[in-house]
């Protein structure tokens, strides 16, 4: 079993109007109306500091305000969208660990799922922790910095904004939030990502709820549960547009899916689900015992879906 100790999040202070990014990223009069009227985009955040202080600020947080004890962190798993996230020869993990006083871990990257990264990340952990020592703990971290406008944007989609989030996974706490399972859905046909041509792009979009909601009822039924006992779905921030899509084709009510964070944070890469988890626990919406999903989908194309106990 896997559980979630910790989540902390870094949500930087500065707020951008997508408007504002009109010149920056390119975009028409009537694309910002479509992602601000259709999507139900309005503003996303920007770190003024670096991709390290962007990273290091939750973990800071969890050293700050829980008695986790830094030497039970065995492996640190950075969960990432752009591949080339820091020039080389410098090394993000080297950084982390200096400045959070982390050391004697195992560290690596994980990508090839692009946004959907961090659903997958959870499978691994799982898989690390399962013969480790009792104490023994992964460290999961997501964020990223938009240094390039071809990053930001994706057409007719979403706008990426910039967050950070780091959770403490162990094998042992079970008076805290249980990981059950992620079911993944890969579409290979799609791996050019952004750089499909638009034939590509509108064949994805017909695919991309039908897929969705067959991995989600492929997973309920794998695991004999009815949707009805599902509390909450925690999604990737892309839009407001494809979710409602959503609740219509799985015929569940659009306040099932938890859609605050789209019009205040855009999409931020793989962080969205977890972002969003610690915002349903501030709130107090999830109870004990609720059964909840993590949803998320990367370019490339895999679907992520995880089942969660609370």
């Amino acid at each position: 079993m896997l559980y979630i100790d910790y989540i902390e999040t870094g949500i930087p202070e500065k707020i951008v109007d997508i408007e504002d990014l009109q010149e920056y990223l390119n975009l028409k009069n009537y694309q910002i109306k479509v992602f601000k009227k259709v999507h139900g985009l309005a503003e996303i955040r920007k770190e003024e500091g670096s991709l390290t202080e962007l990273l290091s600020a939750p973990i800071l947080r969890i050293f700050e305000r829980s008695n986790i004890s830094k030497q039970e962190i065995k492996y640190i798993i950075y969960c990432h969208t752009i591949q080339n996230i820091y020039p080389f020869p410098l090394n993000i993990f080297n950084e982390i660990s200096e400045i959070c006083n982390i050391n004697n871990t195992v560290n690596f990257s994980l990508n090839q799922q692009n946004c959907a990264s961090s659903l997958v990340g959870l499978e691994i952990a799982e898989s690390l922790l399962r013969n480790a020592k009792v104490n023994d703990k992964v460290l999961l971290i997501m964020g990223e910095k938009v240094f390039n406008p071809i990053m930001q944007v994706i057409q007719n989609t979403t706008i990426l904004g910039e967050a950070s989030a780091a959770v403490i996974l162990s094998n042992n706490s079970k008076k805290n939030i249980k990981f059950i399972k992620t079911y993944t859905k890969v579409l290979g046909r799609y791996a050019e990502g952004i750089g499909i041509n638009q034939e590509k792009q509108k064949q994805f979009e017909k695919e991309y709820i039908p897929t969705l909601t067959a991995l989600i009822k492929d997973m309920l039924n794998d695991q004999n549960l009815d949707l009805s006992k599902i509390s909450l779905i925690l999604p990737h921030n892309v839009n407001i547009s494809s979710w409602r899509q959503l609740s219509k084709s799985l015929d569940i009510p659009i306040q099932k899916i938890y859609l605050k964070n789209v019009s205040k944070y855009g999409h931020c890469f793989c962080a969205d689900p977890f972002l969003n988890l610690e915002s349903v626990i501030e709130e107090g919406i999830l109870k004990k015992g609720d059964y909840f999903l993590m949803v998320s989908v990367g370019l490339g194309a895999t679907f992520a879906v995880s089942l969660f106990q609370f």
